[in-house]
């Protein structure tokens, strides 16, 4: 026969798995966001057979369009996945300076503006490729457009 404290103590340890499963699981940091970011209407269309997209058709490159609110940032990633921004930064995103653009250099997404002598940051949050936050105080990701990518045609839309 079991002793009662040993039942006692394995009640208390399936009470505390639960218990750490549901707070767990329950959390998802790619849908953290610090602010919620304003979007706008989008709806565009990128034929890659022009010759002003077909730098697009190449992972690692990006654009910036009209459009959204900030305006819309359409990037083909190295893994040849394709994403569109808002070019709101994700923390305090209606700041004059919360405005992303893409380092060519750190292959990075950056919050700031660019200047005639350097790019003046405005928070420091720096956002990977696909729109996740690498440091800086931004905890969730950008906010993203639907993508469609059907033979040469992009199409972004909300």
């Amino acid at each position: 026969m079991k002793k009662p404290q040993t039942n006692w103590l394995v009640t208390l340890l399936i009470a505390f798995t639960l218990g750490a499963t549901v707070l767990l699981g329950s959390c998802n940091p790619s849908n953290q966001n610090t602010e919620k970011i304003p979007t706008g209407p989008v709806n565009l269309t990128i034929d890659l057979n022009l010759p002003s997209y077909m730098n697009l058709v190449n992972p690692g490159t990006f654009m910036y369009f009209e459009g959204g609110v900030k305006g819309v940032m359409v990037i083909h990633d190295y893994d040849d996945n394709w994403y569109a921004f808002e070019r709101g930064c994700a923390f305090q995103p209606l700041d004059a300076c919360a405005k992303v653009w893409v380092d060519t250099m750190s292959i990075q997404i950056h919050c700031g503006t660019p200047t005639a002598t350097g790019f003046q940051t405005c928070c420091n949050s720096k956002y990977s490729f696909n729109g996740f936050p690498l440091e800086g105080p931004a905890k969730g990701r950008l906010s993203r457009y639907q993508i469609q990518k059907t033979a040469n045609i992009i199409s972004v839309y909300n």
